[in-house]
């Protein structure tokens, strides 16, 4: 008898630690709705979302749009889903809104050909924050030695001439890359559109060919700006130069956001010398 009621009294423990389980978890889902209650400004345009209770209005100019919503943690992570969405958690415009650590909320536009909008909503105290360009750069030496390239990879986005571009160069995100491996250096070069190659290259390449580019930034004292990285929060594309050589010296130059509407660098003469290879036609 005495084990009956031992094994009772145990199930009934076992429910209401359940039970305060489940009250916590409501007590902390309705926490996190309150704090999310207000008006937030988007850093990447003049896109606003105003919470209120459990629903929001996105305003974008002159549209807007209303929509219940709920919240999801996942890997201890925390989304803003669609309340009405059924199967899907994504909106009608948008998709889920994550949010982040820091208290900002991000989320993407549901473009199924082309490249979404980057959604950063943060509070309006915030947006100067947000805005200011921070400056990551770490010393790094500002002189290479060596001229033997082992890797090489610059990335950039060109919008109708960036960073002084001729009209030869299709627009899109630039990608150069070359490898040393088993002895042979491989050169890939692609420029893509929003959902479509535009420009693809990807051929062996010779050593020569590797250590005319090597002296090429070499003369153009590109090294000096080795270590250098500036960025903000706002959403576009950046550019970046990564350099490794058989000495083991490595070269590192990284801007984004706002802080790479210029280029510390001349991007025009690598692009020059990449075209010494037979590039393609833009498709």
């Amino acid at each position: 008898m005495e084990k009956g009621v031992g094994k009772h009294m145990g199930s009934i423990a076992l429910l209401l630690a359940v039970l305060m389980l489940i009250t916590l978890g409501c007590a902390n889902g309705a926490g996190k709705v309150q704090e999310l209650q207000g008006h937030w400004v988007d850093v990447n345009s003049k896109a606003t979302l105003d919470i209120s209770g459990n629903q929001f209005t996105f305003t974008h100019g002159e549209w807007q749009a209303n929509c219940n919503f709920k919240l999801k943690t996942e890997d201890d992570m925390t989304y803003i889903i669609n309340a009405d969405g059924g199967n899907t958690e994504y909106f009608d415009f948008m998709t889920y809104i994550r949010v982040n650590e820091d208290g900002s909320l991000e989320a993407s536009d549901m473009v199924l050909d082309g490249e979404s909008h980057h959604y950063r909503f943060v509070r309006a105290d915030k947006l100067d924050q947000e805005m200011a360009i921070q400056d990551l750069s770490k010393d790094a030496p500002k002189t290479i030695q060596s001229k033997e390239i082992n890797t090489f990879s610059l990335s950039f986005k060109n919008e109708g001439g960036s960073y002084g571009l001729a009209p030869k160069w299709p627009n899109g995100s630039y990608s150069w890359e070359i490898s040393l491996r088993d002895g042979q250096y491989n050169m890939r070069f692609r420029v893509m559109g929003p959902s479509y190659v535009v420009m693809n290259f990807d051929e062996n390449v010779s050593p020569e060919y590797v250590a005319g580019l090597a002296n090429l930034l070499a003369e153009q004292g590109i090294s000096q700006y080795n270590g250098y990285h500036m960025k903000n929060n706002v959403h576009r594309h950046g550019y970046s130069l990564y350099v490794t050589y058989a000495s083991k010296e490595k070269m590192r130059i990284l801007a984004e956001g706002d802080a790479a509407a210029k280029c510390v660098f001349d991007i025009v003469p690598l692009l020059n010398y990449a075209a010494k290879q037979p590039l393609p036609d833009p498709y």
